[in-house]
Formats: C-alpha cells, structure tokens, sequence
C-alpha cells in the first residue's frame, strides 16, 4: 500500500512527515548501524542518543505500514550487525532467525510510536502536549518495547537494551534510580 503524500497526511493527522519514505528507510539504515556503534563492543556510548534520535525522526508522520516498514528496516540493521557473533557459535540460521524474531518486536514498537506522533496532537493540542506529553509518551512506547522483547517469549530476548549501550557512560550510575 503506498504511503500517501505529505500533504495528504498533514490534512488527516495534522502531522507532517518530516522525510519522504525512502530517505525514512535510509535514515533507518543509518540509524541501525550507529546505534550498534553505541554498545561496549566499539563502546561509543553517545551515538546511542544519534541512533535512537534517527529512528525517532524516521517516524514522525509516517502511516502504520510505513512505520513498520521504516521500523524493520532500522531493526533488522541493527539485529543483524548486532548480535552478528551469535553466527560462529550458533550459525547462520539461527542468527537470522533471532535477528528477525528480535526485529519483528522493533517494527511493531515503531508503529505504535508512529501512531502516538500522529494521533497526540489531536488528542492534547497545545505547545504543553507538544513539548511534553508526546516526548513521554513515545519515551513510555520504546521502553514498553524494550520491556515485551526482553521477557516474552518465555524469558524473551533481553540482549541489547538501550541501557546496556551506556554501561560505560558517565550516565552508568544513574541507572540504580532510573534504570
């Protein structure tokens, strides 16, 4: 299904994709590599806050197949670069597998993040929900994501949390309060 216009999109939801769908995948792509940048494997803890800001702005104004299209673009990128060792002890196979299964939770997060971007400022118009509210709430929807990955199935897939990429950041400390 094609994703509609900018124009149309900003008529019906009163947002505006800020990229047209195929630059949205490219940002994506990027967005996938420089947050695997992020984790102590390179340990550039910063990019993590460029990573995830990427995949944020990816999603602004895109419709529900286009989230999820932008959505598993960014996580298979991610999964695939990420938990890459996974292939010399597992193989090829199972590494894939896990890399989609893993991604799969990344693209359903990214449409309900998509939907929140479209539907807040209709549902709390006003600078306060703008500047407050929405940011909140897409923070709430990653963290609900990353939450459901790391505990379902079973005891889900708990391996590259956005927490685990600032374990060597001077923010390591605040994770006792704030997790």
């Amino acid at each position: 299904m094609p994703e509609p216009s900018s124009a149309t999109q900003s008529r019906t939801t009163g947002v505006r994709a800020l990229l047209p769908l195929w630059a949205a995948v490219l940002v994506a792509v990027a967005a996938g590599l420089i947050l695997d940048l992020a984790y102590p494997s390179v340990g550039w803890w910063p990019l993590a806050f460029v990573g995830v800001g990427l995949s944020l702005v990816a999603l602004i104004g895109r419709s529900a197949w286009g989230a999820l299209l932008v959505g598993f673009i960014f996580g298979i990128t991610f999964y695939l670069v990420h938990i890459v060792w996974l292939n010399r002890y597992l193989g090829v196979i199972p590494w894939f597998a896990l890399a989609v299964a893993a991604t799969i939770y990344v693209a359903l997060g990214s449409v309900l993040i998509a939907l929140a971007y479209r539907w807040m400022p209709r549902a709390a118009p006003g600078r306060w929900a703008q500047l407050v509210l929405t940011p909140l709430l897409i923070a709430g929807l990653w963290t609900l994501r990353e939450l459901v990955t790391g505990s379902w199935p079973y005891t889900g897939f708990p391996w590259a949390r956005i927490g685990m990429s600032q374990s060597e950041s001077p923010l390591s400390h605040l994770t006792s309060w704030i997790g």
